[in-house]
This record gives structure tokens, sequence and C-alpha cells, in this order.
């Protein structure tokens, strides 16, 4: 993007910085930054101090589920603090040398690893020392490590010495639909002035979004370009009814008529798809909501999860 950016500049060197900033919004501090109340009352009681103590900010674990804010979050968190910032994705840290040049770079800042679960054991291991602001035996400036991740379990089960280095672990949580509905507005309000949407709509989309602020974003930008269709909205996604698809209505009614249970390869070869993509994109939302659950002999439907397909089957646009 940035290379975009630099190349329409050099052909139209009227083009002002600002020119993508209504193009997306992101809170910048804690202030704007809605929902998640007990992490952002920690983050104020750890911000506060550290800034009075003049002592570098703990490292720091952000976990939960993809769209909830994480990356959102650690960069509220240099911004609060006024120090540098720079992020990258883990799997794209080779070696210790890439680690080290980024550690430069931040200058005593924050150093933000998004998927942090996917960094390899071996360089795990060897950030050990770094984050002990230690370097070949010599003392280096501090600065603090902010990973975030969606498999705190794995992360935990796999490099277990790595996790417990980090001294503050943070859990984002779903958000409820009241503090969607708000992230909503304050998001139309900064990326879509110009248009209204009625509270009606926000409701809808909320009740929709499965607590998830980035699929809220995704379904409002929708609303606004197909004129506020919030129905047609839906359907252009796939969505049925609060949250659920009309791929959850096939995961449903597939495991209802093997009452065995089903397997995990199984289930993904019904749906044409992986059984990474299964056990990450798809059923997360139906183990929480209570309608499946995992046994020995594979996945099988609760009676909640009978009465929401009779209901999901009932549904007519």
């Amino acid at each position: 993007m940035e290379k975009i950016d630099n190349l329409m500049k050099l052909l139209n060197p009227s083009i002002k910085e600002n020119i993508y900033e209504n193009y997306s919004f992101k809170p910048s501090n804690l202030k704007e930054y809605i929902g998640q109340k007990n992490v952002k009352e920690t983050l104020n009681n750890y911000i506060s101090a550290s800034k009075k103590r003049n002592t570098v900010f703990p490292h720091t674990i952000l976990c939960g589920e993809s769209g909830l804010g994480k990356s959102v979050l650690a960069k509220i968190i240099a911004n609060e603090l006024g120090v540098k910032f720079i992020e990258c994705i883990a799997s794209d840290l080779e070696n210790i040398n890439d680690v080290k040049n980024r550690l430069r770079l931040v200058n005593g800042g924050i150093f933000f690893q998004d998927e942090i679960h996917s960094m390899s054991r071996t360089l795990c291991e060897n950030i050990y020392p770094l984050m002990e602001f230690k370097c070949n035996g010599l003392a280096i400036k501090p600065f603090t490590l902010i990973g975030a991740t969606t498999e705190i379990g794995e992360l935990q089960e796999t490099r277990k010495p790595f996790y417990n280095r980090f001294r503050l672990p943070l859990e984002l949580v779903e958000y409820s639909e009241s503090e969607l509905i708000e992230i909503g507005k304050q998001y139309v309000q900064k990326v879509f002035p110009g248009d209204e949407l009625i509270d009606e709509m926000y409701m809808v989309l909320a009740s929709n979004c499965r607590g998830n602020p980035r699929s809220m974003i995704r379904l409002l930008d929708a609303t606004v370009y197909f004129d506020g269709k919030v129905l047609e909205v839906l359907d252009s996604f796939n969505i049925i009814k609060h949250g659920y698809t009309k791929k959850d209505l096939k995961v449903l009614e597939y495991i209802t008529l093997n009452e065995n249970g089903v397997g995990l390869n199984g289930l993904a070869n019904y749906l044409g798809t992986s059984a990474s993509n299964y056990m990450y994109e798809i059923e997360p939302f139906l183990l929480r909501n209570g309608l499946v659950v995992r046994t020995a002999k594979g996945r099988r439907i609760t009676d909640l999860g009978i009465e929401v397909l009779e209901d999901l089957k009932n549904v007519r646009r």
C-alpha cells in the first residue's frame, strides 16, 4: 500500500497525505476504543503506573478470536505511552537477526508480533535473553514485546517457557450487541459522514455479526453500498439469522443425519472445505453457542442445536 501511495504522489504531486484517511477508521486511544471494559481498566492502570515510575511497559499477550481488536489495542498502548511502534506477523521472522533489527528500529518502544503462536520454537527460545534486555551478555535498551494470538492454548502447550515470560496476559471477549451498535455508529460517522442509517439497521447487523467488530464493520460497509438494504446484505453473506449462515445450517443438518457422530474429515469433505478451515472458521461459533459437542465418536448435535436447526429452516425472506 505504501508503494502505491508513493507512486500516486509521483504521478500527482497535489495528492495530500491524508487522501485515504476517510476510507477507514480505527480508534487511536482508550477513550475511543469501545468495549473490553476489563481489559481497558487493566491497561489504564498499567499505562499510568509505567508513566509515573518511568518504567518499561511489561511484555504482554493479547488473546482472542480474529477481529476483536488485538492489533488496534497494541497500537493504542504505544500511542498512550508515546513510544515507537513496529508490527509484523510472527511467521515472517526467520531468525533472531530479524528480531534484533526490528528492536533497533523500535528503540525502546513496542514491538508487536501478530499470530505469535506461529513463531518457531527455536526462535522463541532465542528471544528469551532479549526479553530480559540482554544480548550476547550485554544490556540492551528495554522494550515491550506484545504478542497477539488466536491460539493461546497452543502457545501454552508447546511454548510454555516463552508464554511465561509475558507478564501481562489479556483476553479479549466477544462484544455485546449494544457495544457493537456503538462501534458501528462511530465507524459510520467517521467513514461515511454523509450516510445516515436508522437504529433498526444497526440492531439487525449487531445481532448477525457474531459479537465481532470486524464482522460488524464488514456488514456496515456492505449496507452503505447496498443503499441500506439490510436483508439483501445478509443474503449476500449467506446469513440466515442471528449470525448463523447457510453453511452452519448444512453442518447441523449433516450431523443430525448421523446419530452416531460425525468425524472432522467427513464434515470437511461434505462442506467442500479443509479440516483446518472447518475447525477455525465454522465450528467455534457452533461450539460456543452449545449447538454442537465433540465426543470420542465425533461431532454430535445438542437439543439446542436441533431447536436452532428447525428455526433456521423456517426462515423465509
